[in-house]
């Protein structure tokens, strides 16, 4: 399917299995993930409770579907680390397991089905390549910093620090949508976020998965949401 060209939100007999908006003081994080109600600026967020993945499961009641689309909008909080938790632990870390700091998306079960990653970088400049997204310098080849072989080319990537990450919480520049990379990045192009499209192997009736993952705690790192749109057709 040509992501650059992606209308699930409005035709084409998508259906809509998770619409979550936090700027919409009526709804509520799903359950188990930690509400972060920040007044300066005035922002709603869902987070990770704790160290490691928590998930919500958005049903697809039983309708096939072979295509999923759709867009994830969150915040850095701290400093997460893209895909150096698989990258410092290869022999140990699988899909199932806490292999970026940012969001899985996922379906199936044992091992999960890959559908697309969102990945939170620390920074632009770090010099720690591996806790950087791959996008940030292509010049300088940022293999250290590559995405597992299962995910293959399906992720975006991007931090919300242009300078040295500070513990912090970075409002100013929402990840993944699109906007605000710098001069030397190509991660607001890679993939054309913020929308995403999928086809998937074969077809299937199976729910979607949705996990914010980190392999430190949350007063080192997270990364909540505020948007979360999804689609199957």
């Amino acid at each position: 399917m040509n992501r650059t060209s992606c209308s699930c939100n409005t035709t084409g007999g998508w259906m809509r299995v998770a619409n979550l908006d936090m700027t919409d003081s009526n709804q509520n994080c799903p359950d188990g993930f930690r509400l972060v109600n920040r007044t300066t600026p005035p922002l709603r967020t869902c987070g990770r409770p704790g160290p490691g993945c928590v998930s919500t499961t958005y049903p697809t009641y039983g309708v096939e579907h072979s295509r999923v689309c759709g867009r994830v909008i969150g915040y850095q909080d701290m400093s997460p680390n893209a895909f150096a938790p698989y990258n410092l632990n290869r022999t140990l870390i699988s899909i199932d397991g806490v292999y970026v700091d940012g969001v899985s998306l996922t379906y199936g079960q044992s091992p999960r089905q890959h559908i697309w990653t969102f990945a939170n970088a620390i920074d632009e400049v770090n010099l720690g390549i591996v806790y950087s997204c791959p996008c940030t310098r292509p010049d300088l080849n940022y293999t250290g910093a590559a995405p597992p072989l299962f995910i293959g080319q399906d992720y975006f990537c991007e931090t919300g620090s242009r300078q040295v990450w500070s513990y912090i919480f970075y409002p100013d520049d929402p990840v993944w949508d699109g906007q605000g990379c710098g001069v030397n990045s190509t991660c607001c192009e890679f993939n054309n976020p913020p929308w995403f499209c999928k086809q998937l192997p074969q077809p299937t009736t199976d729910n979607i998965e949705l996990r914010i993952c980190g392999n430190q705690d949350i007063n080192d790192e997270d990364t909540p949401l505020e948007i979360v749109e999804i689609f199957v057709q």
